[in-house]
């Protein structure tokens, strides 16, 4: 399963976001992940959430951090929840060119028994076609 929130910088996404993660974890008997840029929400997270700070890789391209996620996959079989603040800015892409991103990502989120819940920056107005099906 996939989740969406998306809408304009100071909306709440992320303090969404990280209220989720952390009731997910004391929830979960799996392992929780959180994807951020920066290490400025690590503290807010329960010390059982795996924390993943982008800033220290390479920038990536929607394909690559598609591949970057199937990698985080392999290494755990009992990941139940994957948390990704700000997609858009973690790959620097515009979120129209993310179609094809969200059919592979919906393909092993069922796979693998999965959630994601994704953050995107953007007027609330302009979000995509594609996104509709998993806003919240």
């Amino acid at each position: 399963m996939i989740k969406i929130l998306y809408g304009p910088k100071g909306s709440g996404k992320t303090k969404a976001l990280v209220s989720s993660a952390n009731n997910r974890a004391k929830e979960s008997k799996g392992v929780v992940v959180f994807i951020d840029d920066s290490t400025k929400l690590m503290y807010d997270l329960k010390h059982e959430i795996r924390f993943v700070n982008m800033s220290e890789f390479p920038r990536l391209s929607n394909d690559g951090f598609f591949g970057f996620l199937c990698g985080i996959l392999s290494q755990n079989y009992d990941i139940e929840g994957v948390f990704i603040d700000r997609l858009n800015f973690i790959t620097n892409e515009n979120v129209q060119e993310f179609g094809a991103f969200f059919e592979k990502l919906g393909k092993i989120a069922e796979v693998h028994d999965t959630e994601f819940f994704i953050t995107f920056n953007g007027p609330a107005d302009e979000m995509p076609d594609f996104l509709k099906k998993y806003a919240q």
